[in-house]
C-alpha cells in the first residue's frame, strides 16, 4: 500500500485574503507614515525662526534696533523635501543666525524702525504684519518650503511682537 503523503502550502483564497489585509494596512500606514514625516521636517522651520528670534533681541540689546537682512536665503524656494545648504550671505552674518545642516525651507526677515510700514508679505506668504505695533522696532521672521513637491507651499512667521511661531497654508503660491 501506498501512503498518501499530505499536502502542504495555502490555498489560492487564504492567499488572496492575506493580499488583501497587507494592502488595508498599507491604505492606512502610508498616509499616516507621510503626515509624520511633513510633522518632522517643519520642526526645522520652527527652531531656527526661534533662533532668529532670540538673535534678533539679542542684536536690538546691542545695536537699539532690529537687524534688517531683508535677503530670502536660500534664494529659491527648496520643493518636495529637497535640501539646500546654507552659505551664509553678507546681511545673514550680521544677525549671526545660521542653522545647523542643510535646510528645506527658505528664510528671510525684515525689520524698521518706529513709524516704517510693515510689509505686507515677505516671501509671498501674504500678511506677515499680524500683531506687528509699528509705532516701535519690530521685525518679522519668515520660513516657506515645499516639503512634497505638489506647488502648495506651507508659511511659518514670527514677530517682535507676538509670542509663539504661526503658519499657514499658501495654495499655488509661486
Amino acid at each position: 500500500m501506498r501512503s498518501r503523503r499530505s499536502q502542504s502550502g495555502f490555498t489560492l483564497i487564504e492567499l488572496m485574503i492575506t493580499v488583501a489585509i497587507v494592502g488595508i494596512l498599507a491604505a492606512i500606514a502610508i498616509p499616516s507614515f507621510t503626515a509624520y514625516v511633513h510633522r518632522s521636517r517643519t520642526t526645522e522651520a520652527t527652531t531656527f525662526l526661534a533662533e532668529i528670534k532670540q538673535r534678533q533681541e539679542s542684536y536690538r540689546a546691542e545695536f537699539n534696533q532690529y537687524a534688517n537682512v531683508a535677503t530670502p536665503h536660500p534664494a529659491t524656494v527648496p520643493s518636495g523635501g529637497a535640501q539646500f545648504g546654507w552659505a551664509s550671505p553678507g546681511p545673514w552674518q550680521q544677525l549671526g543666525a545660521a542653522p545647523d545642516n542643510a535646510v528645506r525651507f527658505q528664510f528671510d526677515t525684515v525689520a524698521g524702525l518706529p513709524g516704517q510700514a510693515v510689509p505686507g508679505g515677505l516671501t509671498g506668504c501674504g500678511s506677515s504684519a499680524a500683531g506687528v505695533i509699528d509705532t516701535e522696532f519690530w521685525f518679522v521672521a519668515q520660513a516657506v518650503g515645499d516639503l512634497d513637491g505638489d506647488g502648495n507651499f506651507i508659511c511659518f512667521d514670527i514677530t517682535s511682537h507676538r509670542e509663539g511661531v504661526w503658519a499657514s497654508n499658501t495654495q499655488g503660491w509661486e
